[in-house]
C-alpha cells in the first residue's frame, strides 16, 4: 500500500509540468531534476541484473521512461523489471498518446503497483 502512495504521488509530480526536451537523455536530466528538487533520491541507469537496466530507481521503486514506441514493448518491459524480487513497484512515464488510455486488462505482477502517466510537452 505505501508504494501505491508513492507511485501515485511522484507521478503526480512528474505529471505535474511541461517538458521540453529533443531527446529521450534530456528528458531524463529534466524529470531527474524535478526528482531532485522535490527530495526524492533516485539512481539513474540503475543495473537491476545482468540483462535489466532501470532508468530510475527509487529504493525500490522503478521509474522507466517512454518516448516512442508501443504500448505492449512498454508492458513487457515493465513485466521483466516488476517480477524481479528487489523491485517493489513500476511507474511507466511516457510522452506517447496510449500512457492517456486506462489499461482494459491491467496484469496482476505479483500484486506490485503499477501506473502509467504522460507527460505535457511544453510549447516552445
Amino acid at each position: 500500500m505505501e508504494e501505491q502512495l508513492q507511485l501515485k504521488g511522484i507521478g503526480r509530480l512528474l505529471a505535474g509540468f511541461g517538458y521540453r526536451y529533443g531527446s529521450e537523455v534530456q528528458l531524463h536530466e529534466v524529470l531527474a531534476t524535478v526528482l531532485d528538487k522535490a527530495g526524492h533520491a533516485h539512481v539513474r541507469e540503475y543495473r537491476l541484473d545482468a540483462s535489466n537496466r532501470a532508468d530510475f530507481w527509487l529504493d525500490g521503486l522503478v521509474i522507466e521512461v517512454k518516448v516512442a514506441g508501443s504500448l505492449a514493448d512498454a508492458l513487457r518491459q515493465v513485466g521483466r523489471y516488476i517480477n524481479l524480487p528487489q523491485v517493489r513497484g513500476v511507474l511507466l512515464v511516457t510522452t506517447e498518446r496510449w500512457g492517456e488510455r486506462p489499461l482494459v486488462a491491467r496484469p496482476a505482477w505479483q500484486g506490485k503497483p503499477f501506473n502509467i502517466i504522460r507527460l505535457k510537452r511544453q510549447a516552445l
